[in-house]
Formats: C-alpha cells, structure tokens, sequence
C-alpha cells in the first residue's frame, strides 16, 4: 500500500507518494517513545544495581560474601573477597570488615575494694583474624566489638581492679597494664584453635579517684616530701658538724706546733706594722697581770712628732711617771 503526501494545497486533489526518508521519519517518531523509555528504564535499573553488583574493598579491609542461593556465609578464608573492585550477582552481599590494627577508648564506672566509685577509662586495639571473618560474620556479626569484646573487656577490668583499694590502683599503674594485658582469648564455642579477635594491647588511661582519696593520697605525698627535706636537713648539719670539729682540731693541731714563742713573734711584727703608720697610737704588749714567762706588760705611746722627737715612750703600768 502506498503512502501519499496530503500537506499539499487543499485544491490538489492528487496525492504524491512518500520517499523513504519521509518513510523513516514517521517510523522514529512513532518509536521514539517507547526507545526513550525503554533506555530510562534501563539507566534506572543500572544505578540501583550498581552498587550491588560492583563493590569496591578500599585498603586494610576484607570481605565476606553472603549467597542465599549457595548455602549462605562463605566462610573458607580462600573465597575472602581483598582490596579492589569486585563483580557480584545482584542477589548476593558483600559484608566489609576492617582487618587492620583498631583502637577504642572504653569509660565505664567500677568499685573498689572499700566501695569507693571509680571512674576507669581504658584503650584497647585489637583487629579480628583473617582467617577467622567467615565465622566472626557468621557467628556475631558486623557489630562484634559491642557485642563482644566490650562486654568481655569490662568483666576484665572489673576482675583485675575490684578486689584492690582505691589507692593502689592509683599507685601501681604499671603493674596492673601488665595484668590487664592477660585478656582471655575470644574464640569461638567447640574451636579454640583461633581467636575471632586478637587483643593486642589494653593500657589504663585514666582514673578518676573521689575527692576524698586525691586529698588523702596529696597529704601522704607532701607529708613525704618533708620527711625527706628533713633528712637532707640532718644530712647537711652532720656534715657542718664535722667539718667544724676537723676545722677545730686543725687549729689545735696548729697551735701545737708553733708554741708560744711563735706567736709573741707574730705580735711583735703585728706591732711593727702597726708602729710605721703616721697616725698617734698607744701599744700595748702582753696581757693584763703578768705574762708566762714573769714579764710585766709593756705600753707604748708613738706619735707624729718630728724625727729627733720620735723616742718610743715606755709606760710600765705600776710607775707613776714614764720612763725616759
């Protein structure tokens, strides 16, 4: 059946057949529509599939794969999905677990061994087991750090700290990191073999002590740091004492050595020294009364009188008048 043009003048009555690009044309415009919507449909269908079927494992995760038509978790850790883009069947899963080493902080409230509340704050890192994220999915889940280590690590602490007083928790931290770090191994029930999880460290942050015992444990410090000012004060007048008597029995020793004679020689270069001075001076040698060696005491008058003048007067001191 031909096709015939009637766009033409309404006066026309022939009607011209249709070349094969006007053909075409009338054929696109009647699919146009249901090509449109069949690629809209399509671009839908892709954007929700997409990230159902490629699934990108960024770096230090692994996944776990879940197939409800073939059995359900994998969990041979051959078929562990590692690093990178992955292609899957829309109707399966991929669960993702970070396998590198974690860290968690943990604050709960405990009681000591005299009742006291305590606030611990602890930190944790672990990282589950490769070989084991099949079992640990299977098993727990995504969620197993509330599910499991938390509530293990607490029932740790509290065994550790609860049986010790207030003070020696704060006094002995290094002991208890060594205790708290013997965390019991979290393998699963009937396979001890391997562990869902590997604590590696547990270390006590921070705990908070009531008033009450931080006053008690400053005035046993500072009542500790006078006992030991005190010895160093011992200490130190010990010392003095010492080195006063070897000071003293230098002396002694001394005095001992050079006699008398020495020193009357000592005061008679003393009184020269004295004598060369310009200034008026009155000298007086020996002591009161009579001297060891039967001697009366001598007394001088020196002054600044002309060369001729200067004849030393001596004055005994039972005369009346001066010697000439």
């Amino acid at each position: 059946m031909a096709e015939y043009d009637n766009t033409g003048d309404q006066e026309d009555d022939e009607f011209e057949p249709l070349t094969w690009r006007d053909r075409t044309y009338n054929w696109f415009q009647r699919v146009s529509f249901l090509v449109y919507s069949i690629i809209i449909v399509v671009l839908l269908a892709l954007g929700m599939l997409w990230p159902r079927v490629f699934i990108v494992v960024e770096s230090g995760h692994h996944a776990v794969k879940y197939e409800p038509l073939g059995g359900g978790t994998v969990t041979n850790p051959e078929h562990l999905y590692g690093e990178g883009i992955h292609v899957i069947v829309p109707w399966d899963s991929l669960y993702i677990y970070e396998t590198r080493l974690q860290q968690r902080f943990l604050e709960f409230n405990m009681l000591s061994d005299e009742g006291l509340s305590l606030e611990i704050v602890i930190s944790v890192r672990y990282r589950p087991e490769r070989d084991m994220l099949g079992f640990l999915h299977q098993d727990i889940g995504t969620e197993y750090y509330e599910r499991l280590i938390r509530p293990q690590l607490e029932a740790h602490v509290r065994e550790t700290l609860g049986h010790r007083p207030a003070h020696e928790i704060y006094s002995s931290a290094g002991d208890l990191v060594q205790e708290l770090n013997h965390v019991t191994t979290l393998t699963r029930i009937g396979d001890a073999t391997k562990p869902y999880v590997i604590v590696q460290e547990v270390k006590l942050v921070n705990v908070d002590l009531p008033d009450i015992v931080d006053q008690a444990i400053a005035d046993r410090y500072r009542q500790e740091q006078l006992r030991l000012e005190y010895d160093d004060r011992l200490l130190r007048e010990e010392k003095e004492a010492e080195r006063k008597r070897i000071e003293a029995k230098g002396i002694a020793d001394y005095n001992d050595i050079i006699g008398p004679d020495s020193l009357r020689w000592r005061d008679i270069e003393a009184v020269k020294a004295l004598a060369e001075s310009p200034n008026a001076k009155i000298i007086m040698l020996g002591g009161g009364g009579t001297s060891q060696d039967g001697q009366p005491p001598l007394m001088f008058s020196l002054s600044t009188a002309p060369e001729q003048d200067q004849t030393p007067v001596v004055v005994q001191p039972n005369s009346a008048t001066p010697a000439p």
